[in-house]
């Protein structure tokens, strides 16, 4: 096996092991928020998929008018991450921390999709000089 092949496997290994840990900080994040630690016996606490409605859940979902007048708009990441910090409306510093690990995710779901761009590549050089189809 050639070393650029090695280095594209072990880029793609790592990135998918990064993505997995910070799936798994996540929901630990996630689990430390006071919504997440009161019993779910209320209907008004879950979501049509039966999660919780964390302060991460309601800073994604909420709405605010749009600029132009028509419609709504949901907030994005800088608003999001505005809308979780002390003194606002969604305070909370585990789904703040849950926040930005979810933003870390991103990224390395972006590095998992090069890495896997770049096996196929190789891959598909490699069925080429063997004189296969592509």
């Amino acid at each position: 096996m050639s070393s650029k092949a090695l280095s594209a496997i072990i880029r793609h290994e790592l990135a998918a092991q990064e993505v997995a840990a910070l799936t798994r900080r996540i929901g630990v994040k996630l689990g430390h928020c006071p919504i997440s630690r009161t019993p779910a016996d209320n209907e008004w606490m879950l979501d049509e998929k039966g999660r919780l409605k964390t302060h991460l859940w309601q800073a994604f979902n909420h709405r605010e008018p749009s600029d132009c007048g028509y419609g709504e708009v949901g907030l994005g990441e800088d608003g999001i991450a505005d809308a979780l910090s002390r003194g606002s409306e969604f305070a909370c510093r585990h789904c703040k921390r849950a926040y930005q690990l979810i933003l870390r995710r991103k990224k390395a779901r972006q590095e998992l999709g090069n890495a896997r761009r770049a096996i196929r590549t190789i891959g598909r050089f490699a069925l080429a000089a063997q004189g296969g189809a592509q």
